[in-house]
């Protein structure tokens, strides 16, 4: 193989690795806004729904102290419909279905 060969061939080589990794650039940019907008419709509600979910039990804890502050009973609380717990009544503390 002579050098003028071995030249041309590493010059074909140049082209086509660089249009590949121009290739997988783009398309690696697609993937990567693909992923940040999903980020950013998907999991950033549910971050504030769980932020907001934690404030609210938060203020239903300082109603109760208040309220037994004020000399009312457990059961009075319980028909103002605040629990002692304060969680929320889905998910894996959902009440089970009478059958």
């Amino acid at each position: 193989m002579s050098m003028a060969s071995w030249t041309e061939s590493l010059k074909k080589v140049r082209a086509e690795s660089t249009r590949l990794f121009s290739e997988a650039w783009r398309r690696c940019g697609r993937v990567a806004w693909v992923v940040a907008a999903t980020s950013i419709v998907m999991i950033l509600p549910l971050l504030l729904e769980i932020e907001r979910e934690a404030s609210t039990i938060e203020i239903e804890k300082l109603q109760i102290k208040d309220f037994k502050e004020k000399g009312y009973t457990d059961s009075q609380i319980q028909q103002m419909g605040l629990t002692q717990a304060a969680e929320p009544s889905v998910g894996l503390n959902a009440p089970l279905p009478l059958k």
